[in-house]
């Protein structure tokens, strides 16, 4: 039987040996990297040529349940958890916005996606929504991802929603599709681990596209 837990938890579990991570990145990476290596000639030559391959529009929106309203669980306690390590929301980020590692989401900072590129990372405490932008060469540059934690019908949802014009647009509609509530419900589960609160199925509702984007603001 297929397991229904979430693949990204196992990179989030990594936080538990932060501090261990942190010391030995002070001794092989001192002055902060945000990108992978691996990765930066495909980023250098992305940029250098300014391509466009598969470019188009890609529009996707999901509901991901945390669990019902209570003292201990509600949109902006999960909304700050979220900020507390880089990787809660943008996936595979290793760098937060301050240049830790691990570190936490900075409003207007740079970090950087998997081995996908460098993303800028914004958000707005008011309104408790956040948005990754994919920059210049990012694999997907143009892409973003808008996040907004809610409280709708007794319950706390984290609200993904995918778009922007950016190459292999198709690639990003699919493996967004999956990567992002994955990656949602990884963060509700350890929110749930972290207040003591009994484990449940974190439900994805997949909402039709509006074409249009969140009422975001920085």
């Amino acid at each position: 039987m297929k397991s229904d837990e979430p693949y990204y938890k196992y990179f989030l579990q990594m936080e538990r040996y932060a501090p261990t991570f942190r010391y030995v990145d002070t001794i092989v990476s001192p002055t902060g990297r945000v990108g992978s290596p691996l990765m930066e000639p495909f980023r250098i030559f992305g940029r250098w040529l300014g391509w466009k391959f598969c470019y188009a529009e890609h529009d996707f929106e999901f509901n991901v349940l945390v669990g019902p309203v209570s003292p201990y669980l509600t949109a902006r306690s999960v909304f700050e958890f979220s900020k507390n390590s880089i990787g809660r929301t943008v996936p595979g980020a290793m760098r937060g916005g301050d240049g830790e590692l691990m570190g936490v989401r900075t409003n207007d900072a740079v970090t950087t996606a998997v081995f996908g590129g460098q993303v800028r990372t914004t958000h707005n405490d008011e309104t408790m929504t956040m948005r990754n932008f994919a920059e210049p060469g990012h694999v997907f540059s143009g892409g973003y991802l808008d996040l907004a934690f809610i409280e709708k019908d007794g319950n706390v949802y984290i609200n993904l929603r995918g778009g922007g014009y950016n190459n292999f647009a198709s690639l990003n509609q699919v493996f967004g599709s999956w990567l992002f509530p994955d990656m949602a419900r990884s963060n509700a589960a350890a929110y749930r681990a972290y207040k003591n609160l009994p484990r449940i199925k974190h439900t994805v509702e997949n909402l039709p596209p509006k074409k249009k984007e969140l009422p975001y603001k920085e």
